[in-house]
């Protein structure tokens, strides 16, 4: 919506969540040639690779988008698209074995004038392929490790990808299409992924904007890339301005100082965007979720029967009602770690486990049974100690996160549990979690790439299991869905698998995120994208305004 005034009601946040099911297409306006834009990021990159694992998060995603090749573009109505500006064509050519074929266009080049060809298509694939590359840190291994060959004709156009066995998301594949003749220059696989692509700020571009400056914990700046082949981008110039928090973000777009805001949509931000004038506001639902993750190793957290009861004593619908329900009506809680409310698949898995339920005396019977005993209000453990304090981690930066520890710590205290609140900033947030430095972690997860996105969490020795967590049925049931095609059998799968993985005490679900784009109403064509790659995904389409 646009209008001179912002009008960001709860009424229309009411229709965003409701929405999902059915999210709008966004159809861009013509804009004109020329400016500059300064969005808003709440961090610098804290690593420039962005398919490994520190650098695959969400600022760092959005704000790398315009400088690589996408294969597959996500729409604002959560469809998935072929990238025409990219490819010539992207299809299964043969289900056995499986091969897919890519056609990227003659015309797609980086921006130092070297063609896109397989040859970069094997270096990503090679990178994230744990057989290729025991020692490279990538974010996401599931398909690249079925890869068996990688062929090409004489002009390396062509991409032809042979699985060993059957990869039914193989759209979700090659997000990033990395440079391999700039990796070469890095040294071998690991030293190039780790050390080269990771800490070095890209100098080249394979989409419509590369890097001209930055300028740490202060802005990057893009301007257009001469050599890109696609769309004509619009905009001469994007800075990404670091400000920490999203409250500090629209006071400096309500002083003119930036022109736009992304981000969670919380009740402060929609209170001060209501009190704004001359911006436009774009509201939609995410396929990202907010949730507890809990160890599954150490003193206390690797007994089961205590996570258990952990995530019994949660209650997944009072934190929904008191986060998100404050501004948004009709707020849904999750009912799954693997679908988000609207989504067809959906199963109620927290009511079959009875995960998240707030249910105390459920909760508390489980512990009796384990051995467990609450004496003056203190839970003691089986050896009649008392249990040592659980430590919560979480995000300063961001509210909510803040918010759900904190209505966490009042729901554990109820079966004797004391928790504290471990409130991190974006220096040691990912770092404490990656060195397993909590007992539950708040974070979130998009649900791009469907059960895959759990395997990245949740399967044995994956890149993010940070909770020392492994189960053979699970890494079994990820291998299942990684390979079967049909889509009901996936579903029922998927399904198995969260509630696998709900039932051991690892993971409670709570809600969707559901973003905000607010900008001036100079501009056009900037949307919420309901990816983890965020609203970047068309930097092309963003302008001024066309005079009427």
């Amino acid at each position: 919506m646009s209008s001179a005034r912002s009008s960001c009601s709860l009424a229309v946040l009411t229709f965003a969540l409701a929405a999902f099911a059915a999210p709008a297409f966004a159809q861009p306006v013509a804009v004109s040639d020329g400016g500059e834009l300064i969005l808003a990021s709440t961090n610098s990159p804290p690593n420039w690779n962005p398919v490994s694992a520190t650098g695959d998060i969400t600022t760092n995603r959005q704000q790398q988008w315009p400088l690589y090749p996408h294969p597959f573009l996500t729409g604002t109505d959560a469809s998935v698209t072929m990238n025409s500006q990219f490819l010539v064509s992207a299809e299964v050519v043969s289900t056995e074995p499986m091969v897919v074929e890519y056609v990227i266009r003659d015309e797609a080049v980086w921006s130092d004038g070297t063609p896109i060809t397989v040859k970069d298509f094997e270096y990503t694939q090679q990178v994230q392929d744990p057989r290729a590359c025991a020692d490279c840190t990538a974010a996401f291994t599931q398909g690249y490790s079925l890869v068996s060959s990688i062929k090409s004709n004489d002009s390396g156009k062509l991409v032809r990808i042979t699985f060993e066995a059957p990869f039914a998301p193989w759209k979700t594949l090659f997000p990033f299409i990395l440079p391999a003749h700039v990796a070469e220059t890095y040294g071998d696989l690991a030293t190039s992924f780790n050390v080269g692509l990771s800490e070095n700020v890209p100098t080249v571009s394979g989409g419509p904007y590369m890097v001209e400056s930055y300028e740490e914990g202060v802005v990057m700046n893009l301007v257009k890339n001469p050599a890109w082949y696609g769309n004509p981008a619009h905009l001469d110039t994007i800075r990404f301005r670091y400000i920490a928090s999203v409250g500090e973000q629209i006071t400096a777009l309500e002083n003119g100082e930036i022109n736009a805001v992304y981000g969670g949509a919380t009740l402060d931000t929609v209170e001060q965007v209501n009190q704004m004038f001359g911006n436009s506001v774009e509201i939609g639902p995410t396929l990202t979720y907010y949730h507890f993750s809990l160890k599954a190793n150490g003193d206390v957290m690797g007994d089961a029967a205590l996570r258990q009861a952990m995530t019994k004593a949660l209650d997944i619908a009072d934190m929904t009602n008191r986060t998100v329900g404050q501004y948004v009506e009709g707020a849904v809680p999750m009912t799954s770690a693997a679908y988000i409310p609207g989504q067809a698949e959906l199963e109620d898995n927290t009511g079959a486990t009875g995960v998240g339920t707030g249910d105390i005396e459920g909760a508390l019977a489980l512990l009796e049974g384990a051995g467990y005993t609450v004496v003056d209000g203190k839970l003691n453990g089986p050896g009649g100690n008392p249990l040592r304090d659980i430590e919560i981690l979480t995000y300063s930066t961001d509210p909510i996160r803040v918010q759900l520890a904190e209505l966490a710590q009042a729901q554990l205290a109820k079966i004797g549990i004391t928790a504290t609140i471990d409130a991190a900033d974006r220096s040691r947030y990912t770092p404490e979690a990656q060195a397993g430095n909590f007992d539950i972690y708040t974070t979130a997860t998009a649900l791009d790439l469907g059960a895959l996105s759990l395997a990245q969490w949740y399967q044995t020795d994956a890149a993010r299991n940070y909770f020392g967590y492994s189960s053979a049925e699970v890494d079994s049931l990820v291998e299942q869905i990684s390979v079967t095609l049909d889509e009901a059998e996936t579903a029922r799968l998927t399904n198995e698998l969260d509630r696998a993985l709900l039932a051991d005490g690892v993971v409670v679900p709570l809600f969707p995120i559901t973003n905000m784009a607010v900008y001036s109403d100079s501009y056009a064509n900037i949307f919420v994208n309901p990816s983890k790659y965020g609203t970047t995904m068309n930097v092309e389409e963003w302008g001024l305004k066309a005079a009427n």
